[in-house]
């Protein structure tokens, strides 16, 4: 057992309760860690953010200050005397005395070119370029933050000019631990200015206002040199890069404490931590009481509603508590009344007929599949209203209604020892009744079929039906439900062809129907693996005997059943909705053909046959259009052959399709013209450009005046009305020359050549021509 039916019902209430209000609590809780976690950090970031620009508002307000010191000592007509006197001993002492004065760190006097004439640096002087000096005469002074022996400076060039006199004061100031002090009060933030005294060595510490541990120090050395923020285990970190040198010769680093910052964040988070024990506590105990007062009544509705699950009826438990438990105790006390009632319909419902009362067609079933497990025996009568939809078209459904009342009231009178009586649908009956010798049979259901169309009465007025009734034997001609369903359809099939009192099923009935059945079924299969074969029979030009066309015949071999025949399998094709896959199946097979005999030297159309079904079919146009979008010849050079039978199906459509091929650019042909119903002004109205002049008619055609006479009147009406004739059976060389003499334009049938297999074609054109030629050779007047 699963730790949850250990629990029980209360048990796991209490655990589903808490369990809710701790997942809600929690997610809470770290929503609002998260968001106070970032609240502060943001408020650190946006801290540094203002110490970044108070750390350069400070240097540049300092830079003026310097600069308008400096402004006051170059223009000082002692400082300029002493410089113009050339004497080292007073321009030192002017150096010293006025760089005091502006509280430079260091100063340097520079001649006009840039020369060194004093300094107050015992170190070496910084380097002061041409370009320096250059934009000092242009812009009145220039500034550069510089590393000098690990300490940062601010160098500030100014020009010393009077008549006769030019010089350059280079005045240097510490960035020290003053400076960095006033940043850190502005700004709330610990600072470290830090120096690069070689471009290729790192930055070290000159000046802080917070002591720098081995981790910070580490930090600050890993860092990139284009980070801009550093957040640490112990800090958040602004690094600012001072100067326009890169990499930065001078770097401010703004630090706040990570401890400091979020001290605000631990003391909420245990405020919440404190609060949301508080709110647990509470679940817990508020669990523990609802569960007391709900665990026991509610274990006892859940006994009562699995004892009503399993099928029994129980006695309703008794609720101490009232209001919504009371009321399901009620609920199911009134359920299980509804199901008894219900299932009792529904049993009834499910094996007999609301109308007649009698069994219908599924207690028919099982009781015939308990005679098939018992090994009995017994005569299936199955009766048929013939008139019953006339009768409810004409008088109404309550009239039919009363009618087969009527008829289920004398089957159970007639059929008293029958095991069962069924209405199985519609104005159909069912009966099972013994088994009897044949000829005591035959009477009773003789007797049975004289009852049943004798006249019966219908709100007072007799009334006579027409049936069918069929009888079979069971088990000898069915030995399940399934063989005795399809066979019972089939025997009434068979009955409505034949005007007999009853009709006895006949072994051997269903075997062409399974036929078809698994015809169907094979078909789909073979158009999909080309399980068909292709053959073509030749067309002959009748004035030159040149192969000019080939008509497509489709061939099926099946592997268990042997050869198909082409009427069969496309009249299955037709009613189980194939058709149009078998179509297509086969102008794709027909255009891959012509393409491989066009290669190999044999410039022929083609013909195909179009049933009716396809007329009708929307996407044939396409389908041919797409079928021979590559075609090597014109399109012209593909004839669809259509039959009179399929134009008059459905004229209308037949018409619209036939004015799309033709608009397409396809040749039209009517096939077997002769046979069909088709009028000489329904033909001249036809968008066809070619006749075939049906094989009945050509057979006989050397002996046959008559089919002489309405062969030669075709050709002659077909050219009249500017079409081509085709003629197809053409079995010997009297017929041939006939046709060649009344002007026939195309020929076909097995004396000129028998349908061939795809890969034979091009022997056979050749076998053709050379037959041509030799008929020519030995019989000029062939050929004429």
């Amino acid at each position: 057992m699963g730790l949850a039916s250990r629990l029980g019902f209360r048990g796991r209430l209490i655990a589903a309760m808490i369990s809710l209000v701790a997942l809600v609590s929690l997610v809470i809780v770290a929503l609002l860690m998260v968001y106070l976690f970032e609240d502060e950090k943001s408020r650190a970031l946006e801290q540094l953010a203002i110490g970044e620009r108070l750390t350069n508002e400070v240097i540049d307000r300092r830079t003026e200050l310097e600069l308008s010191r400096l402004s006051v000592v170059v223009q000082d007509f002692g400082f300029r005397s002493a410089i113009a006197s050339r004497d080292p001993a007073t321009i030192d002492s002017a150096l010293e005395n006025h760089s005091g004065r502006v509280g430079a760190d260091f100063a340097l006097l520079l001649d006009s070119q840039g020369q060194p004439l004093a300094s107050t640096l015992p170190r070496p002087f910084p380097e002061i370029t041409p370009d320096q000096l250059a934009n000092t005469r242009r812009n009145g002074f220039t500034r550069s933050l510089r590393a000098i022996d690990g300490m940062g400076f601010e160098v500030l060039v100014t020009p010393i000019e009077a008549p006769g006199l030019r010089a350059w004061l280079v005045s240097g100031f510490a960035l020290d631990q003053s400076l960095a002090e006033v940043i850190a009060r502005l700004s709330g933030t610990s600072v470290i200015f830090r120096a690069r005294s070689d471009q290729t060595e790192g930055l070290s510490s000159f000046a802080a206002t917070t002591r720098i541990d081995d981790n910070l120090e580490q930090e600050l050395k890993g860092a990139s040199g284009d980070a801009r923020f550093i957040e640490s285990a112990g800090y958040f970190t602004r690094i600012i890069n001072l100067g326009d040198s890169e990499p930065a010769a001078i770097q401010a680093v703004l630090l706040i404490s990570r401890d400091a910052t979020l001290q605000n964040y631990y003391r909420r988070a245990v405020e919440i931590a404190l609060l949301v024990s508080a709110i647990l506590i509470f679940a817990i105990l508020l669990a523990l009481v609802i569960a007391r007062n709900l665990g026991r009544p509610v274990l006892q509705l859940a006994s009562y509603a699995r004892a009503i699950g399993e099928g029994n009826t129980p006695q309703a438990p008794a609720i101490r508590a009232g209001g919504e438990l009371t009321q399901l105790r009620n609920a199911l006390r009134d359920m299980l009344s509804g199901l008894r009632e219900r299932e009792a319909q529904i049993r009834y419902a499910a094996t007999h007929d609301d109308v007649t009362g009698l069994k219908n067609r599924n207690a028919l079933m099982q009781d015939a599949a308990r005679l098939f497990e018992q090994g009995e025996r017994g005569t299936l009568v199955g009766i048929r209203l013939n008139d019953l939809s006339d009768i409810n078209d004409t008088l109404g459904l309550e009239f039919g209604d009363k009618v087969l009342i009527g008829i289920a009231r004398r089957l159970q009178e007639e059929l008293p020892d029958a095991r069962i009586v069924a209405r199985t649908g519609g104005g159909e009956f069912l009966a099972l009744i013994p088994q009897l010798p044949q000829e005591q049979s035959s009477h009773r259901i003789r007797q049975l079929h004289e009852l049943v169309e004798s006249p019966l009465q219908v709100d007072q007025t007799p009334f006579s039906l027409r049936v069918t009734i069929v009888t079979m034997e069971l088990p000898e001609d069915a030995s399940d439900t399934d063989a005795l369903r399809r066979r019972l359809n089939l025997t009434f099939e068979q009955a409505e062809a034949h005007p007999d009192a009853f009709t006895r099923y006949k072994p051997g009935q269903d075997e062409s129907h399974l036929r078809e059945l698994k015809l169907i079924t094979d078909l789909h299969a073979a158009i999909l693996n080309n399980g068909l074969h292709m053959n073509y029979q030749p067309k002959l030009d009748s004035q030159t005997g040149e192969l000019v066309q080939v008509e497509a015949l489709v061939r099926w071999i099946h592997p268990e059943l042997g050869f198909i025949s082409p009427e069969e399998f496309i009249f299955l094709a037709e009613q189980s909705g194939q058709i149009h896959d078998l179509t297509a199946h086969i102008l794709q097979r027909v255009a891959s053909d012509a393409r491989q005999w066009h290669n190999q030297g044999v410039d022929a159309g083609v013909a195909i046959n179009l049933s009716a079904m396809d007329l009708t079919w929307p996407a044939l146009i396409q389908y041919i259009r797409d079928t021979f979008k590559d075609w090597h010849h014109d399109l012209a050079r593909v004839t669809l052959e259509v039959t009179e039978s399929a134009l008059m199906e459905d004229p209308e459509e037949a018409m619209a399709t036939l004015n799309r091929l033709r608009e397409l650019g396809v040749t039209l042909s009517v096939d077997d013209f002769g046979t069909g119903y088709s009028s000489l002004s329904q033909l001249r109205k036809l968008p066809v450009q070619e006749l075939k002049i049906d094989k009945s008619f050509v057979l006989k055609l050397d002996s046959e005046p008559q089919d002489q006479l309405i062969v030669r009147s075709t050709i002659d009406m077909a050219h009249g009305l500017g079409l081509k004739v085709v003629a197809e059976g053409i079995e010997n060389l009297e017929a041939w020359q006939l046709l060649q003499h009344w002007g026939c334009n195309l020929g076909q049938g097995f004396y000129l050549s028998r349908p061939v297999a795809p890969e034979d074609l091009p022997e056979t054109a050749r076998s053709l021509a050379a037959r041509e030629r030799e008929l020519t050779h030995r019989n000029p007047e062939y050929s004429e």
